[in-house]
Formats: structure tokens, sequence, C-alpha cells
């Protein structure tokens, strides 16, 4: 007799069976679709409504404890989540020797298959590829989920229900090394894990890292799927990794002719998802509201840091010629430095920079709930935590990992070093100043 455990919250069933047999009351199993070390993936039919889905079916004896761990963190984040780009799980089956994972099926393939068998995709394709996987990860970012795996081989090509000419339809899957992030300093992690080509920077440096690292993996996506090759490469992990932390992106797509004919917006967005300090990156909201993304021709600082600098540098340009006399008063707070013409210069700026979007699909307009707890914190201008330096004797990179350059097996979570406890500014602490 089966019973049933759900989920609180969650809509997804979770059935413990005896055997295999009560499943396949069910579903029809179909063909093979993949394989791994310890489990398969096929392709079911649901015997009811003939709908057709994928089952991951896995051998917990084999997996052994640590990947079970994974594939449990997998469901549990799986069943928090309902996004049309990411993969749907529809139920599971446990019997005491393997789970089965009932996903959605997708027709497709991977990615990286097709961009293998089209050599590049157009600028065009990219950018609705692009703008969807930003759709999706920036969900993640506001449930405060981070994937650490984002790569050509986790994203699936599917059938659009609404149109089935549309070709680009893709759901990100593989949630094994995705994590929920904590509060303060919580946020940031250390596990030194990912694929080595998708890697961020601050991973291969064994510093503690953010959802950041997304965006950075984005980035490299994006310039595969325009060129057809990868931004780096290398004989083997541990040079592979210094190439990374060396790389300047900007100079890459300026000098090679693989970036010829691609726009000025599309070089500008990639190299605003691949910048190698984390807190100058787009973030996956700022990416859907990009020029290259939304077609509008307005021009704003790549991130809310950039954009303060301006505002501060126009003011200081006006400070130079005013009226030292001339006193205003900021949310309530007198301040004798700023004028009532720097006041008026700093509205019309602000003014400016929003106006000219105004023009722009609602959908690309950024809301107040959209942002992260990164995102928020910059939009309120608070502070930034000061850079952490890794500790001596910090773990090279790359070296023990065990992964040449083409593999593209993901690095499994390690331990790290002990380190110092992490000085952490509580925002909430934090007094809020006038705009200068």
């Amino acid at each position: 007799m089966a019973s049933y455990s759900g989920c609180r919250n969650s809509p997804v069933p979770h059935t413990r069976i005896e055997d295999e047999v009560q499943m396949e009351e069910v579903y029809i199993i179909g063909k093979k679709l993949g394989e791994g070390s310890f489990g398969i993936v096929r392709k079911v039919v649901h015997k009811e409504t003939n709908a057709a889905w994928a089952c991951k079916a896995v051998n917990k004896e084999k997996a052994g404890s640590s990947k079970i761990r994974l594939l449990e963190r997998e469901v549990d984040i799986l069943k928090k989540v309902r996004h049309e780009h990411i993969i749907r799980l529809k139920e599971i089956f446990e019997t005491p020797k393997k789970m089965y994972l009932i996903m959605e099926y997708c027709s497709g393939g991977e990615l990286a298959d097709v961009l293998k068998d089209k050599k590049r995709f157009s600028e065009n394709e990219v950018k609705i590829i692009i703008e969807r996987l930003a759709s999706a990860i920036g969900y993640l970012h506001q449930k405060g989920m981070v994937h650490r795996d984002i790569k050509l081989e986790n994203i699936l090509m599917a059938q659009n229900p609404k149109d089935k000419n549309d070709k680009l339809y893709i759901k990100v899957t593989d949630f094994g090394l995705s994590v929920m992030k904590g509060v303060g300093h919580d946020s940031m992690m250390m596990d030194f894990c990912g694929t080595p080509m998708y890697m961020a920077p601050e991973i291969i440096d064994n510093k503690t890292y953010s959802e950041m690292c997304d965006i950075w993996a984005m980035g490299v996506i994006m310039y595969m799927l325009l060129c057809g090759e990868p931004p780096f490469s290398a004989t083997d992990g541990e040079v592979l990794s210094d190439v990374i932390r060396d790389s300047n992106i900007e100079s890459l797509v300026e000098k090679s002719k693989l970036w010829k004919n691609v726009s000025r917006e599309a070089k500008d967005c990639v190299i605003g998802m691949m910048q190698l300090n984390p807190a100058h990156r787009l973030s996956a909201h700022e990416i859907r509201d990009h020029a290259w993304i939304t077609g509008c021709n307005h021009t704003r600082p790549p991130n809310v840091l950039q954009m303060m600098k301006q505002w501060k540098g126009d003011l200081s340009d006006d400070r130079d010629g005013g009226d030292d006399d001339d006193m205003a008063e900021v949310q309530g707070t007198s301040d004798p430095s700023l004028s009532s013409k720097d006041l008026n210069r700093s509205q019309k700026t602000f003014a400016s920079s929003h106006d000219s979007s105004s023009n722009c699909s609602e959908d690309f307009k950024l809301k107040d709930s959209d942002l992260s707890v990164g995102e928020v914190a910059s939009s309120t201008r608070q502070p930034l935590p000061k850079k952490i330096t890794p500790p001596p004797n910090s773990r090279n990179a790359g070296s023990n990992t065990g992964i040449i350059t083409g593999s593209m097996k993901p690095v499994q979570p390690a331990a790290r070093p002990t380190r110092g406890p992490v000085r952490n500014t509580d925002m909430s602490k934090v007094k809020k100043k006038g705009v200068r």
C-alpha cells in the first residue's frame, strides 16, 4: 500500500512505494533520454492524461550519502520554485532503494548540443535566450536562492505551450549545487564548486561570494552563444584558473574578430556581466532592463554605484560655480554644502534617467519588490563591506580538482580552510543620509 507524504506549503506530492511496479501503474515507461553514473532518465507518459514527462531514476545505494544529499537539496529547492523558465518537478516516487523524480519533458535537449549543431546563434536569438535566462535567475535570487552551476548543459530546450514555432523556449535545470542564502554574514558562500569554465573569479580566488557568481556564468554563456567558442582556454584546470583570474573581458570583446559584427549594446551587456569585481556586475534585473534587451536608446550607468558617482560628479561640477549662501534642506536635514541649485540639478538628473526609459515595455521596469537583498542595500545607498582578503596558505584553486580544460563536470562542494570571522555591516543600523 503506497503511503503519501507531502511537503508543507508545496504542491509537489512525495509518494513512498514498495517497488517501481506501483509507479508503472500510473506511467508508461518510454525510451532512455540520458544516463549517469548512478541514475538514468527516461521519457514517461501519464496513462490518464497522455502527457509526456521525464523520469529521473536515482539508485540511492550506488549514489552514496554525499550524492543523496545533493539530490535532496535539489528536490527541496524544486519544491519551492515555479517559473516558466525553470524545470518543473511534478511529483516524486520513492522506494527503499530508488528515488524517481517526475519532471518536465524537454524535447529539444541541451542548449550545449543545439549550439554545437548551429555553431553560433544570431544576436536576436541570443537576446531572447539571455532575457529568459535573466528572468529565471532573477526569480531565484529574489527568493534567496543561488544556482551555482549555470552552464549550457544545464539549460534545456522545451516546447512553448503558447507558441509551437518558438525554438528558444529554455528551462534551467540541475539544482544539485544550489543553495538557499541566509542573511547577513550567512548570505555569503564559501564552497568551492561549479564548472571550471563558468566559475567566477571570486570562487577561484577562494573568497566568499554571493549570487553574483550566477551572473558571471550568464556572461560566459552569452559570449559562447554569440561567438561559438568559450572566452577562456587553457591546457589544464590550474592554468584555466589563472586565465580567468587575469581576464579583461572588455579588451577581449573589443579586439576579437568574432565580435566585429556584434552591436555596441550587446558588447556593453556582456562586459557588465563579466566584471572581475562582483559588486560592479549587472544584476539579473538590470540585465533585463539593459538597452540591448529593451531596445530603448537611453543610456544608464551599469549599476547603482556608478549612478551615484555620476550624480555626485554633476553636483560637484555645479557646486564649483554656485552660491555658497544658497542653502537647501534635504529630507529634513539642513546641509550647508548643498545649495538649491545643487538640489535642482540632482532632481533633474534623477528625473531624466527615469523619464528616458518611460517608453520601454512595462515588463522591463524595475520594482522595489523585485530587488534582491544585495540590490536593496545598494539602492538605499549604504556602504559596501570592505574587500575580504583570503587567508595565507589558502588552497590553490583548480590544483586538486582533477579537471582539465574541456571537462565540463561540476566541482562538488569541498571543505575549505578555516577562516576568521568576516566583518559584516548591520545595514539596519547605518544612518541614512540625504543625497549630495
